[in-house]
């Protein structure tokens, strides 16, 4: 499975998310460092902020300073244990039910060349949103206050290990949408040949023009193609049933594995715009480099959120979409043998539901930026005026 997935991106994930920890010994150390750095950035954050304001003055400022660096810490460890435990069974099943789908449909050239592309761009967004802006704030931070830089440089790279897996996440969904997009496409090329039978039920070679004529409309040309030569749909229809029930597998381990730190993640990155959106209102970094910098975290906090949310959506409306197409196909005049096949896929569509949630807590669409964005705009107002209320 990973095979089609560049090897600079696996090397990434390998490192900083977790493929498979069944013969690395890389990671268990990593892991175990990382949840280290954790513990000792949580208690050392006080005396780190007070050297960051040169006085421990108990102010707003200073108290959202330290919930942040406290904030990324605690997530980022209890992050990392989830992952590291569920990832040993959940990641294993995954990939076997991803390679049992490879053996009814293997991944064409183009979706492979669509999926090195999304895993690269995606890759180097990772890299290109953190790395710059964490090395200007801590070359910065040399010249100011050179004996903090080692525990900010932690706070980054805890921060960089939860961007990683949400790439990692984000990549690991987008495959799973195309092996739905081929299904769907099976599907409308059975949903095609059934409207043309129909429709022309003593010619058969008129599908055949209908096909070629049609190129608006995405389906598979070859499923199409062997209806046309007499292959029974009920055969089709079986091969698609087994795939959709090893991509709902897959999903319900993507859920299993990812689901504690993407909660996480999606409300600690709410938290962390927040606070950089505090901080530039209230300009406590009066200094340009500085608010530079917080657009620089504020769009890597969207980019991060979005990414997660679309990716997560789009596939989800895809599943929705073969139910959509199983309906409008059993609608059609069809023999006994073939609605009863579809109600079955219908049955298992409706019971092996296709969605990507936080520990259940929130499903993953585009409807959650909306209420996000809504709740950030009404606690930064609060804020905002606790704030001047105090002075």
């Amino acid at each position: 499975m990973f095979r089609s997935i560049p090897k600079w991106s696996v090397f990434i994930f390998d490192i900083f998310s977790v493929i498979s920890v069944a013969h690395n010994r890389w990671q268990k150390m990593y892991s175990m460092l990382l949840i280290i750095s954790c513990v000792y950035v949580f208690y050392t954050t006080p005396q780190i902020v007070c050297i960051l304001e040169n006085d421990c003055d108990n102010s707003l400022s200073t108290i959202i300073k330290g919930m942040f660096a406290r904030l990324v810490a605690l997530t980022c460890m209890i992050s990392r244990c989830a992952i590291f435990l569920k990832g040993k069974t959940q990641m294993v099943m995954y990939k076997k039910n991803v390679d049992d789908f490879h053996a009814f449909t293997p991944m064409t050239s183009s979706e492979t060349d669509r999926l090195k592309k999304m895993s690269s761009r995606a890759v180097l967004c990772c890299i290109l949103l953190t790395v710059p802006v964490n090395v200007c704030r801590l070359w910065i931070l040399y010249y100011v206050a050179e004996q903090t830089v080692p525990f900010v440089t932690l706070v980054y790279l805890q921060n960089f290990s939860m961007y990683c897996i949400e790439t990692h996440f984000t990549v690991l969904c987008y495959i799973l949408y195309q092996k739905i997009v081929g299904i769907n496409d099976d599907l409308m090329a059975l949903k095609i040949d059934t409207i043309v039978r129909n429709k022309y039920p003593f010619v058969s070679l008129t599908g055949e023009k209908y096909g070629k004529n049609d190129s608006t409309i995405e389906y598979n040309r070859d499923v199409f193609h062997s209806l046309i030569a007499g292959h029974p749909m009920i055969d089709f229809l079986e091969n698609l049933k087994a795939k959709h029930k090893l991509v709902s597998q897959s999903v319900k381990n993507l859920n299993n594995t990812f689901g504690i730190h993407l909660g996480l993640s999606l409300c600690s990155l709410c938290l962390y715009t927040l606070f950089d959106l505090y901080y530039h209102l209230q300009e406590v970094w009066k200094h340009s480099k500085y608010k530079i910098l917080v657009y620089g975290w504020i769009l890597q906090y969207f980019v991060r959120f979005l990414l997660i949310t679309v990716v997560a959506h789009i596939t989800t409306k895809q599943a929705l979409k073969s139910k959509i197409l199983i309906t409008d196909i059993n609608n059609r005049y069809l023999d006994n043998n073939t609605k009863e096949e579809l109600q079955l896929f219908l049955n298992q569509i409706s019971s092996c539901t296709i969605e990507f949630t936080a520990c259940d807590f929130f499903t993953l669409n585009t409807h959650l930026i909306t209420s996000a964005i809504a709740a950030g705009t009404t606690y930064l107002v609060i804020l905002l005026q606790f704030n001047s209320a105090n002075h």
